[in-house]
């Protein structure tokens, strides 16, 4: 199949984290010998350092052709008029260089908002993935409520990469959304050996520095976890606006040395540091989806993660803890668990079913199986 890819961006060196979900299933697409075009129409302010104007190359079997125009805090109906014409003059060109897709695959609102609005007229088989954090809350901005009015009953197939996203979808659009799950990458989140090889007990845990994530709030219950243990760590990952505030938090309790913030590191340095970790922690109130749970688990690591929205859809008692979000409390009492029973997990089978359910295999086979019924299904109403 020839795909055409939407996204807001691609990974590079300074920004390895844009478009990244998009970005890893175009790659898987391209593995399993789809031919994947990766169109990015990337409209972030001056301040992203990046080239501007019109990109044509490849990155990882992916080809990109990208358009990037530095706007910045536009008001919202302007950026989405600007999106659309970028989409369309990016999908006229791609067609001129490349061929009629079959599939034209759009990933967040705004993006498949643009989409739909450029390619209503063109006739091809439109599918968008939700990614969304905010549809896993109990209220929906009106701003979002009308675009998704505008966007979902109009694509051949909606995708979420969540069982919540999904029932949301379905409560205030009545559109029923297929669950593909996000790509993990499980060649740089794999162990060299299964089990750990240290003294102590280590917990990692990987996440934006932002309040919804609650570093606060797991580095307070580990410091009550650690009243009754000496031989425990924490080490953090993540950059974000509060840090400043986790620092004086650690400084506050005496446990610099025994709490660390990394910062962003690769993801190498963070395979590395749970491979010598007893277990994942992660205390989120609102997850999309929760890819950096999967990656430790892809590490064989055992998992405390909240009901936040994605992790109710892979976390069991065969690989980690579920709790309620934000609640010191009861953090404490899942620290406590898991370092009674850390060493009772397969960790092994916990890998093992990662590769089943989200390696990059996993995953495109399914999208190719989502695309031919999909256009299947266009090609028999027609």
């Amino acid at each position: 199949m020839r795909i055409f890819i939407v996204s807001r961006g691609y990974p590079s060196e300074k920004y390895v984290t844009n478009g990244i979900f998009e970005f890893d299933q175009a790659k898987a697409l391209a593995e399993n010998g789809h031919e994947v075009i990766f169109l990015v129409n990337d409209i972030r302010s001056l301040r992203r350092k990046r080239k501007w104007g019109n990109e044509s190359f490849e990155k990882d079997g992916v080809k990109i052709e990208a358009v990037n125009i530095p706007c910045g805090k536009l008001p919202r109906k302007l950026l989405l008029n600007i999106r659309t014409a970028l989409i369309k003059r990016l999908y006229d060109r791609c067609v001129r260089k490349y061929g009629t897709p079959d599939i034209v695959h759009a990933h967040f609102l705004e993006i498949s908002y643009a989409t739909v609005r450029a390619l209503k007229d063109k006739g091809v088989v439109l599918v968008m993935t939700e990614h969304l954090s905010t549809m896993n809350n109990p209220t929906i901005p009106e701003s979002l409520v009308r675009l998704g009015n505008h966007t979902y009953c109009h694509y051949d197939k909606v995708i979420a990469v969540g069982k919540r996203i999904a029932e949301t979808i379905d409560k205030h659009f009545g559109v029923k959304a297929e669950i593909v799950p996000n790509i993990v990458d499980t060649e740089s989140f794999s162990p060299k050996h299964i089990g750990t090889h240290h003294d102590g007990f280590r917990i990692v845990s990987v996440g934006a520095l932002i309040k919804r994530k609650h570093m606060d709030l797991l580095i307070k219950a580990f410091v009550r976890f650690r009243q009754e243990h000496d031989d425990v760590f924490l080490d953090i990952f993540g950059k974000g606006e509060e840090r400043e505030n986790l620092e004086a938090l650690i400084a506050e309790n005496e446990v610099s040395g025994i709490v660390t913030l990394h910062g962003a590191r690769p993801r190498k340095e963070i395979a590395e540091s749970m491979e010598e970790a007893d277990c994942f922690v992660l205390a989120s109130d609102v997850e999309t989806f929760g890819v950096v749970y999967i990656e430790a688990m892809a590490m064989g690591l055992p998992v405390i993660a909240t009901k936040s929205g994605g992790p109710e859809n892979f976390v069991h008692k065969d690989n980690g803890i579920l709790i309620e979000a934000g609640s010191e409390k009861v953090l404490v009492n899942a620290l406590e668990t898991m370092y009674n029973t850390c060493g009772t997990y397969n960790r092994a089978e916990i890998r093992n079913d990662v590769l089943r359910k989200f390696s990059p295999d996993a995953v495109a086979e399914k999208l190719g199986s989502v695309y031919s019924e999909t256009a299947k299904k266009m090609i028999e109403r027609k």
